[in-house]
């Protein structure tokens, strides 16, 4: 895969600095007034809520409102974060020792106890991430600025998770104020905190001026602007009405890198641009129709015709150059052959299914792609675009479709990705089942705290899901994000989910 980051910028004007930094720039200041950063998104957040939301496009504007117990760098290697440190002193015993003096947006303490809180929250019925927490048994307070997390078992992804949504603390005194609609009014102890939410169009937030980290750059608020098409993402940003517009198509990528004022980010990612399969579904689940339209597609023609090259082909749910890839004996071949023979076994010769697709042009010209590959083989496929938190509902919620055309925004660990995906409790898994020999996988996983000690375990994951053939992997598009030339301080990380800390304007 491609790794490069391109930024420009335009010459630094001492004056403007002075006159900057005396409206409020320096240390924790915006270095900008009080202009906003405005974001273009291409959908909307699902839930404001980190335990209901669906949709992994949701982090971008969840991690702004909610900081969470463990940070990541851009390798994805474990930081302090709301935990200052922490101490596995056995397999199943994790304690987290909490900065002193941090406070919800609300002026609460945010301590152990709201740290308990949290993790029963996260663990109860009706949360979309207890699958992150399967192996939690209870929380126990030391002190104030202590807590210890007890296992059922060894579980070696569970301090990534901390970094993800089991990580993003709410505030115990508003959830409970709150109930159901803590989804749409968010109480954080994130840099940014909530102020006005119209879904399908704005989020606005602003700086949180008791934020603990008193060093870090912060703009005096963000905007974040749902643009679903991407080509007005692009246009809106190349005139002026933007100053970061994400999920930058490839087809517009081109157009951007020429473009004056603009510059185009372009980073290796865990994103993966995948189709879902409803392994309980009348059409699809027999695992020889599975892996019939598997073989039936070629990748490379899809990275090439639906992605402009801009990525990498992929052979399961992590990237090839991850420290967890896929061994080698997982492999996706195209053999239209292979795929005919598969489905003349199973009956399935004149296979016919719907497939939600997310309604932006870019998936859905790879739907088209796919469609008519796999019309080569006998099989008719109906495409159902969908906006993308519609899409979702749809598909993980509704059932209303045994196929999704969407993406693996991807996980800090990648233990997390495979659980939350084909576990029998992971909510992305619609069948419900755990893919055969999963959890045997997974415990040998656990067995280990290294990456080398864990790595058979996840080879054996990998094996495990080749086998059974519950998803499609296509590609690990680029992550394309365009800045203008004024934003200085824009940083991405190999899960493609910028924070926008330390962002200032020129």
């Amino acid at each position: 895969m491609k790794k490069s980051l391109r930024f420009g910028g335009a010459a630094l004007i001492a004056l403007l600095l002075t006159f900057l930094a005396a409206c409020g720039g320096g240390s924790g200041g915006s270095g900008d007034g009080d202009r906003a950063l405005r974001v273009a998104a291409a959908a909307d957040v699902s839930s404001l809520d980190p335990i209901k939301g669906n949709a992994g496009t949701d982090h971008v504007m969840l991690y702004p409102i909610y900081d969470t117990l463990i940070s990541y760098n851009e390798g994805l290697e474990p930081q302090p974060g709301l935990a200052e440190s922490w101490e596995q002193s056995s397999p199943t015993e994790l304690t987290l020792k909490l900065r002193e003096g941090v406070k919800f947006h609300d002026g609460t303490a945010l301590d152990a106890e709201a740290v308990k809180f949290n993790l029963e929250r996260e663990m109860a019925e009706g949360s979309n991430i207890a699958a992150e927490l399967v192996a939690l048994d209870s929380v126990v307070v030391v002190d104030p600025t202590t807590v210890t997390l007890k296992l059922k078992h060894p579980d070696s992804s569970l301090l990534m998770a901390l970094a993800d949504r089991a990580g993003m603390m709410v505030s115990p005194t508003a959830a409970q104020k709150a109930g159901a609609d803590l989804g749409t009014q968010p109480v954080g102890a994130g840099p940014w905190k909530f102020v006005a939410w119209k879904r399908g169009s704005q989020l606005k937030l602003e700086r949180f001026e008791d934020y603990w980290d008193k060093d870090v750059e912060r703009v005096a608020a963000i905007d974040f602007n749902i643009v679903p098409d991407p080509k007005t993402r692009a246009t809106s940003l190349r005139s002026g009405q933007q100053d970061i517009s994400l999920e930058i198509a490839p087809a517009d990528a081109k157009g951007l890198e020429s473009a004056s004022g603009v510059t185009l980010s372009e980073h290796d990612r865990m994103w993966l641009n995948q189709v879902y399969l409803d392994r309980t579904s009348k059409e699809l689940g027999d695992p020889r129709v599975r892996r019939a339209l598997s073989v039936a597609i070629d990748r490379e023609a899809v990275l090439k015709s639906g992605y402009f090259d801009r990525g990498a082909v992929a052979r399961g749910a992590l990237p090839d150059d991850y420290w967890a890839a896929p061994p080698e004996s997982v492999e996706y071949p195209y053999d239209p052959d292979e795929a005919r023979q598969l489905l003349r076994e199973a009956g399935a010769e004149k296979l016919s299914f719907e497939m939600i697709a997310n309604a932006d042009s870019a998936t859905v010209r790879v739907a088209e792609i796919l469609k008519q590959q796999w019309a080569e083989v006998g099989v008719t496929v109906e495409i159902l675009p969908r906006e993308v938190v519609q899409a979702t509902n749809d598909y993980f919620n509704d059932r209303k479709a045994p196929a999704l055309l969407s993406a693996w925004t991807g996980r800090p660990d990648p233990e997390a990705t495979y659980r939350l995906m084909f576990t029998a409790k992971g909510y992305f898994n619609t069948s419900h089942e755990a893919v055969p020999g999963i959890d045997e996988a997974i415990a040998l996983t656990d067995q280990g705290t290294t990456q080398d000690e864990r790595l058979p375990g996840l080879n054996a994951i990998a094996d495990a899901v080749y086998k059974d053939t519950p998803f499609l992997p296509l590609a690990f598009a680029s992550n394309l994000v365009g800045v203008r030339d004024d934003v200085k301080g824009f940083q991405d990380t190999l899960l493609g989910k910028p924070k926008f800390t330390g962002i200032t304007f020129d």
